[in-house]
Formats: C-alpha cells, structure tokens, sequence
C-alpha cells in the first residue's frame, strides 16, 4: 500500500462530525426555530453552534447522549445570545412564522382549518412563559422524556413535571376548546 492510500483512505475530521450531527440537525433546526420565532435566526442559531463544535469532534465522538447534549448546547447558546442582545439593547421580534407543509390532497376547507389551528397554538405557546414554552415544546413535540429534559435544562425532575402540567392546564385554558383531536402526546399523555 502507497503512502499516498494510506493518507487517502483515513477518515477526515469533516467526514467524522457530518457522521456525528447529521442525524439531529433536524431536531436542531426545529428546537432553535422554537426558541428563536425566526427562520433566519433559527439557522443562525444552529450554524454558530456547529461553528464551535467542528474543532471538538474528538470530545463530541464520546458523548453518550448526543442528542440530549446538543439541544442543551443549543439552549444554552440561544440563552447567552439572549444576554448578549439585552446588553446591547437591542429589540428583536417574534413575528415571523414559518407556513406549516400541507400534504397537497387537503381540501382547502382542511387547510385552513389545520392553518387556524396553528395559529391558534402557536398564539397560546406565545404566551406561556419562557420556561413552560420550551419545555412543552421539547416533550410533547419533540418527544424527550422528562428524564432527558432534566439533563437537557438541567432541572429537578419534579419541577419539569409541575412545570409541564401547569402549562398544558394554561393551554387548555388559552385554547378554551380541544384543537389537539388525533394528537395524543399534546394533550396531556406522558
């Protein structure tokens, strides 16, 4: 075997870190769009934190839960930029959404109904505070358990269970009628 094989055939440290994160950018992407109400700043958002990782590929190649530990280190990287921002004063909004994939067979009457209820939801969301919001979207859309969460935002398991039943009783009260029909995980199940 040449030298030049050798080299050749050893795997680089950009191939070994797609091999890593490929799998959750996904999840990534949708936990940072939660936190960030932006399509841009969610993308942002995830590109910084994989910015800072790719020179870590060695540490991050033995970490045991990846997933829960890259959506702590997203978190904790949104919490920073937050502080950030409130240092320097600056204003930012939550008005951006981003339209919801619609399967082209729906009836527009389907549509617009699936449309209003995700405005609905994501008006009552908006209005829950920080902490509930987050932890109601990671477990019952994301799906982590309760014990991936208390290692995600580093909280007592109790808390998290207080904290997600009084969210879900404020959803229900801000929705004032059942939009979640067919979506088990949302409206209470854990």
């Amino acid at each position: 075997m040449s030298i030049v094989n050798l080299f050749n055939s050893q795997v680089k440290p950009a191939d070994r870190f797609e091999r890593l994160l490929q799998p959750n950018i996904d999840v990534l992407y949708r936990f940072a769009f939660r936190l960030c109400n932006s399509q841009d700043d969610a993308e942002e958002l995830v590109q910084q934190l994989l910015t800072r990782l790719y020179p870590k590929v060695d540490q991050l190649e033995t970490i045991e839960k990846l997933s829960s530990w890259l959506c702590r280190s997203l978190y904790n990287l949104h919490v920073d930029n937050c502080r950030k921002l409130a240092r320097e004063s600056t204003i930012f909004s939550s008005e951006e959404f981003v339209e919801g994939n619609i399967p082209h067979e729906q009836t527009p009457f389907e549509e617009i109904s699936n449309n209003e209820m995700a405005v609905n939801i994501n008006v009552a969301l908006d209005q829950l505070n920080k902490d509930q919001r987050i932890l109601v979207l990671l477990h019952d859309s994301e799906g982590y358990t309760l014990t991936e969460l208390a290692d995600i935002l580093q909280e007592p398991l109790g808390t998290l269970k207080s904290r997600l039943n009084r969210a879900r009783t404020s959803l229900k009260k801000l929705l004032s009628k059942e939009p979640f029909e067919g979506l088990d995980r949302l409206v209470g199940k854990r």
